[in-house]
């Protein structure tokens, strides 16, 4: 059980809602009014996004810890960068060099597909995109994954995508924050690899980053204790 008496905002990733953190928040005991959470799945833009996310920070007493998941941590990031109330920034499964041509492509497909009513619940190929072969047998994790995406659906993954593409690359200004950046990435993660994490942040003199082994993409469902080590160490 972590004790946590730092005000802690955390952000979703793209087609979650709270339930991917959950199963972190059942190993956390907040002091009174130390978490908060902004809904990333209500909002209709970045613009929305980055307002749901100064509203939390502009009621926090005291400097706060900012911890953002894949499409949670471009949001985080960008918050952070703009604004003075920030005592720690952890991005888990982001890369600040934002997507490639490639992954705009396909952003952009799915969301033509999206628009023609081709929006489907996530198949198990899909499902190997974001975890493990053997965490989609031994684990939860899928089931989750699944209940999200048909909860939120294809409006919510289109505004999602729609929001955050193109993604820019923010490892240049996050070199100049005053404060420490912790990059929490997956041994396995196909979305924002480890790799590539770990270069981006030999760039950012106030970055550290923790490697969660034997997990892929979806780390925070897969493996709760150890990145809940990672986030509170």
């Amino acid at each position: 059980m972590w004790q946590i008496e730092q005000p802690t905002i955390f952000l979703p990733g793209t087609l979650c809602d709270e339930r991917v953190w959950l199963p972190l928040w059942q190993n956390c005991n907040f002091a009174a009014g130390c978490r908060q959470y902004a809904p990333l799945q209500w909002a209709n833009d970045l613009e929305q996004m980055l307002s749901l996310t100064f509203d939390r920070l502009n009621s926090a007493p005291e400097p706060v810890h900012l911890v953002g998941f894949s499409m949670g941590g471009y949001v985080a990031a960008l918050a952070a960068l703009q604004h003075r109330n920030i005592a720690k920034l952890t991005l888990v499964g982001y890369n600040p060099r934002g997507l490639d041509a490639t992954e705009e492509k396909q952003r952009l497909a799915i969301i033509k597909s999206i628009n023609s009513g081709g929006f489907k619940n996530f198949s198990d190929e899909r499902l190997l995109q974001f975890i493990t072969p053997q965490e989609l047998e031994d684990t939860s994790a899928g089931d989750t994954i699944r209940e999200m995406a048909a909860d939120l659906g294809g409006a919510t993954l289109k505004a999602h995508f729609t929001a955050t593409t193109p993604r820019q690359d923010l490892t240049q200004k996050l070199a100049k924050a005053h404060f420490p950046i912790h990059f929490i990435a997956a041994e396995h993660d196909k979305v924002a690899p480890l790799l590539a994490i770990k270069e981006c942040a030999k760039h950012i003199s106030n970055a550290k980053v923790t490697a969660i082994h034997n997990t892929a993409h979806m780390m925070l469902l897969t493996t709760p204790n150890d990145c809940g080590n990672a986030i509170f160490s």
